[in-house]
């Protein structure tokens, strides 16, 4: 068992290289020779001196390293060093400010090997410099401030560009260096650098200081450079959890953002519903004042069939005939009065559905009869402007799943329409189609012979305030594209008709509805002309 190397020696000639190693019987139990001739057929002239300065490292290593595992004091140095490097780990790896870290892998530096000062140096690319960012036992205006250039005229920039551990160990001696002006303020003797190396590449340099004349062995050297591996390790998860806490922060304001954004929507869309809504009442309200003088016929008809029914009754009545035929035709035009009065009331509740503000409500109805019902509404009074009114509805519609008075507020704003634009053609007649659709959906079509479109409008027809009247507002036809989405259905224009213009929109099947993407909801519907 090889115990210690008792002496390494050179030749006379710087040649000759004896190494014996004593066991511990005292005899010599190893020997190497390098002769000349050895070295030179192995290197060659120009590499010898190299080879020998390797060799004789070499040696010095083995003896050193069984040498220093007799020696207590040693060992109790190296495990003072490998507790260091332990506990800054534990610290490093829970602490999250890198300034923090720096600061304490510095001290702990200094105070491991026994000198008052220590600091790192981290590379900026943009200066090409290494800055001092932390440090231990320097005076103010040292850490955060004093740069040392990035190339090899100091002892940091050329232990930053080869990766090998610079030491100086008397800076008095020293004529290889720029060294910086604080050294002499704080009497520095003795100095090592070794390199800090990331994974991505070098970052920075690790410096310890000596005010005393210091020989840092190899087992100091050892300590700095598994020491700056560390604090690589350290400055790497740092910065990749300061990079995952900026992303989490970014992912925060950007939800934070989102909902505002998402907030600020509803409340614009809110806004616009309500807008919406006003809208569609002040143009369902001016569509019934068009339709005023044909309300007011309409409703003379009943009240003075009314007053006609009372005065005959009365006068029948009041006769000196008594008998019980009079009181019967008295009773029977009473009962004719009551009639014409119900049917009055019907006519101011179809107008008040008309115009009153309400919610959707989809349930299933009858086409048929909602086409129906909604062409007695807006024909009051068209026996003048002698219209042809041809109908077609298809009895084998199963129900459809709508709210009615929207449905029939699309029905009166389309035969409008077509009325108003046959006002200037001889032959006037309204084709209405109620029948089966695509699958799940009927189709309703209203096709007058007036003039058509221009050609112009007929890719703006559903966008706002697109009219062909001088007197309209424009929104029919965006209203009634909404009132069909709101539906579960939509509305487009018939192309390639031989004369006038037609329109179909389509509302889905009772039954399939559930199938059928619904539209939004509206709070209010109209009946407004183009």
């Amino acid at each position: 068992m090889v115990s210690a190397y008792d002496r390494v020696v050179a030749g006379s000639n710087g040649i000759d290289l004896l190494a014996w190693v004593k066991g511990k019987d005292g005899q010599f139990c190893t020997e190497f020779l390098l002769s000349p001739r050895y070295l030179l057929g192995r290197a060659g002239p120009r590499r010898l001196r190299p080879l020998l300065r390797a060799t004789i490292r070499h040696v010095r290593g083995i003896w050193q390293k069984h040498r220093d595992m007799n020696n207590p004091p040693v060992i109790e140095k190296l495990l003072r060093q490998q507790s260091a490097l332990a506990d800054f780990g534990t610290f490093a790896f829970g602490e999250t400010r890198l300034e923090a870290i720096l600061t304490e892998a510095a001290r702990i530096c200094a105070q491991c090997l026994d000198v008052p000062f220590a600091k790192i140096c981290r590379y900026r690319a943009a200066e090409d410099d290494l800055k001092v960012v932390a440090g231990c036992g320097w005076q103010p205006g040292v850490v955060g401030s004093v740069v040392s250039a990035a190339d090899k005229s100091t002892t940091q920039g050329r232990a930053y560009l080869t990766g090998e551990p610079v030491i100086l160990e008397d800076i008095s001696k020293n004529k290889s260096f720029a060294l910086p002006a604080f050294y002499a303020a704080h009497g520095i003797v003795s100095t090592a650098d070794v390199l800090i190396k990331g994974k991505a590449g070098p970052w920075g340099v690790l410096e310890v200081d000596s005010p005393a004349k210091r020989q840092f062995d190899q087992h100091d050297i050892v300590f700095l450079t598994g020491f700056a591996n560390v604090v690589a390790e350290a400055v790497t998860t740092s910065e990749r959890n300061a990079n995952m806490r900026d992303a989490i922060e970014q992912m925060k304001l950007a939800i934070e953002e989102k909902d505002q954004l998402l907030a600020e929507r509803e409340s614009h869309e809110k806004r616009l519903l309500e807008l919406q809504t006003e809208l569609l009442h002040v143009s369902r309200l001016n569509a019934m004042g068009q339709m005023t003088a044909a309300i007011a016929h309409e409703l003379n008809q009943p009240l003075a069939a009314i007053a006609n029914y009372i005065n005959a009754a009365k006068r029948t009545l009041n006769s000196s005939a008594t008998d019980s035929k009079a009181v019967g035709q008295a009773q029977d035009m009473i009962a004719s009065a009551e009639e014409q009065a119900l049917r009055a009331g019907d006519i101011i509740k179809n107008l008040r559905n008309i115009v009153e503000k309400r919610e959707t409500r989809r349930v299933p109805q009858n086409l048929g009869t909602v086409v129906k019902e909604s062409l007695s509404a807006v024909l009051f009074g068209a026996a003048d402007e002698k219209i042809d009114v041809e109908m077609h509805i298809d009895v084998d519609i199963p129900p459809v799943l709508i709210d009615k008075i929207q449905i029939q507020q699309i029905l009166v704003n389309l035969a409008r329409n077509s009325m108003e634009a046959m006002s200037g053609v001889r032959k006037r007649k309204l084709n209405v189609t109620a029948g089966a659709g695509d699958p799940g959906f009927a189709n309703v079509t209203i096709r007058d012979t007036g003039p058509g479109l221009p050609k112009d409008v007929l890719d703006r027809l559903f966008q706002p305030f697109v009219t062909t009247k001088g007197s309209g507002m424009g929104l029919g036809l965006m209203i009634c594209q909404t009132l069909a989405e709101a539906n579960g259905g939509r509305i487009w224009y018939v192309k390639d008709l031989p004369v006038g213009t037609g329109f179909t929109f389509s509302v889905p099947i009772a039954g399939a509805a559930e199938k059928v993407p619904g539209g939004i909801l509206l709070r209010e519907v109209m009946a407004a002309p183009i």
